[in-house]
């Protein structure tokens, strides 16, 4: 197994954004005539807008800055711009405008919606649980709702949840493609693999483009021992996203499997230098070493895999490996241990603990 990047859906923060413009058109429609500060600050807020959906985000922050300097109570704005800074990755910062967003218009719970994707983008899991929670049962029968909390229970390895969450919003609209393949993503993770590999087939009749899809179903495939139509199914996403670290490394798992060492640790060495803490990529490179008969280095780099993420799949089993080969039993027995009770680790247990 290996770790899959999850689709996030941006479709909430675009009804959002469009919503947050209605109101500024008819406040600046209105305010003919008014006083000058109300369309600097409107006019600041639209500019905003269109550097918001062009993805400009940088200058969307300075524009809604601007209309917040004209009117310090302006809850779309500061609203607006905590979404820019969730596309750049501030969640922190989001987090703040979201707040004084809801301290101005406590009613408006869209701006408790985006704090709870701003709570999960900084990792804490109770707040963004509880502002969903809020949201849902103003809006039960919302499918992006579902779709948001499912997105915040993957976040946090809640699995089992994230797929109750992704099957409501599908009872609720099964046209979105996105939420299939979130689905599947989940049930891959849950070693639902018929069932993940028919979510991700009906996702992409619709969302063909999208390289995470075929990038989990690349890696169902390999997870039912079929590693040359995984490689097919990896080469896609690489076509649509050729410098996407998490494919790359994908590819290289695949490519272990085969037992094509050197094209794995070249994708994997291209996969590091892109995102360097990724901790699968060192778990793949520690295979790729034991492979190749360096148990001292598949046992430096598979150990450092494990202390970065101690839940990731396979990496007790080949520290367990790694740790025989080196002659120390005591060791390998306590990795095998905490690794998923399979056939193979069963074996290994019963001829060396």
């Amino acid at each position: 197994m290996n770790i899959i990047k999850f689709t996030f859906s941006g479709s909430f923060f675009d009804k959002l954004l469009k919503f947050s413009i209605l109101i500024a058109v008819i406040a600046f429609i209105t305010s003919c005539g008014a006083e000058r500060k109300k369309n600097d600050r409107d006019r600041f807020f639209l500019l905003g807008n269109e550097a918001l959906k062009g993805n400009d985000n940088k200058e969307a922050i300075r524009l809604y800055t601007e209309a917040l300097a004209l009117d310090n109570d302006y809850a779309d704005a500061f609203n607006n711009r905590g979404i820019a800074h969730m596309k750049r990755g501030d969640a922190a910062s989001a987090l703040l405008d979201f707040n004084q967003a809801i301290l101005i218009d406590a009613e408006n719970l869209s701006y408790v919606w985006n704090r709870a994707e701003a709570y999960a983008g900084a990792n804490r899991y109770d707040k963004a649980i509880n502002d969903i929670t809020v949201v849902r049962k103003a809006f039960p029968d919302s499918a992006r709702v579902y779709f948001s909390e499912g997105v915040i229970h993957f976040q946090f390895k809640e699995y089992q949840q994230a797929e109750a969450a992704f099957t409501e919003s599908l009872m609720r609209d099964n046209s979105n493609g996105e939420a299939y393949i979130n689905r599947g993503t989940v049930r891959y993770y849950l070693n639902k693999l018929d069932s993940a590999q028919s979510d991700l087939e009906q996702g992409l009749l619709s969302h063909s483009e999208e390289g995470n899809a075929w990038n989990t179903l690349a890696m169902v495939a390999s997870a039912k021992g079929n590693n040359t139509k995984g490689l097919d199914l990896i080469n896609k996403a690489i076509d649509i996203s050729p410098n996407e670290a998490y494919f790359l490394n994908n590819r290289g798992y695949v490519y272990l499997q085969l037992d094509s060492l050197e094209k794995a640790v070249e994708d994997i060495d291209a996969s590091l230098l892109r995102d360097p803490q990724n901790a699968w990529a060192y778990r793949n490179k520690g295979i790729y070493y034991y492979k190749a008969g360096n148990f001292e280095e598949a046992l430096r780099l598979l150990t450092r895999a494990e202390s970065m993420d101690s839940q990731m799949a396979e990496v007790h089993l080949w520290l367990g490996k790694a740790y025989l080969a080196m002659g120390e039993k005591e060791k390998a027995c306590k990795a095998l241990g905490a690794a998923e009770q399979t056939a193979e680790v069963l074996k290994l247990v019963n001829e060396n603990c």
